[in-house]
């Protein structure tokens, strides 16, 4: 698969993602290229996200290589959570319900399912920035739910149960590791500004709106 092939994939799968294809989440469907596919979206849209939380880090500090740094870093951050709560859903489906599933399958559906927040740059918009990401999480997690019940046709109350117990296993790992790692905690602004690296994405938040008042 060469470059343009990948692009064509890329937005066939991003594309059809937005319109609750369900041939796009289906399981069986699948292979090594969509599978990557999958990771690159995910990346996209933690980069997309942080890009709506600290675009005005331009008007502060941040230098254009770390900007970009930081992207990436967030969008890896993301794939690393969405990743560890799918692979843990897996793991308690196996262990109390008896079922063996490919997890790098459903942790691909849910990397897909990730599209709508390609378009999380949009909450930089003043006022109805915040709207817009409301809105896109929530087309996010009908994405995932479309994705999982739906065209994988994954049995919603076991489903249910599995995704929750391994979501409690992510919060346990994001605690224990995220939590602690001062680049993680700091949401990709660690490349961003080193300055601004040992505040949390809140405050920094916080920190850019007070100076682009005092200018």
């Amino acid at each position: 698969m060469d470059f343009i092939d990948l692009i064509q994939l890329l937005h066939h799968m991003w594309s059809g993602a937005l319109r609750f294809d369900p041939q796009i989440y289906d399981p069986s469907g699948m292979d090594d290229a969509t599978r990557f596919v999958s990771v690159l979206i995910v990346i996209l849209a933690g980069a997309s996200v942080l890009i709506g939380q600290c675009f005005a880090l331009f008007l502060v500090s941040a230098s254009p290589i770390g900007f970009i740094l930081g992207l990436l870093f967030n969008g890896l951050s993301l794939a690393i959570r969405l990743g560890v709560w799918m692979a843990a859903s897996v793991m308690v489906a196996s262990l109390f319900f008896d079922t063996v599933l490919p997890p790098w399958n459903f942790i691909s559906i849910i990397f897909i399912a990730t599209s709508p927040l390609v378009f999380g740059f949009l909450a930089v918009l003043p006022s109805i920035g915040n709207v817009i990401l409301f809105v896109l999480y929530g087309w996010t997690t009908l994405n995932m739910m479309y994705g999982m019940f739906y065209a994988a046709k994954v049995p919603f109350l076991s489903g249910a149960l599995c995704a929750l117990s391994g979501w409690v296993v992510m919060s346990l790992v994001e605690r224990l590791f995220f939590s602690r790692s001062r680049a993680a905690h700091s949401g990709g602004f660690l490349f961003a500004s080193r300055r601004l690296s040992r505040y949390s994405s809140e405050q920094i938040a916080d920190y850019v709106k007070q100076r682009i008042m005092n200018r």
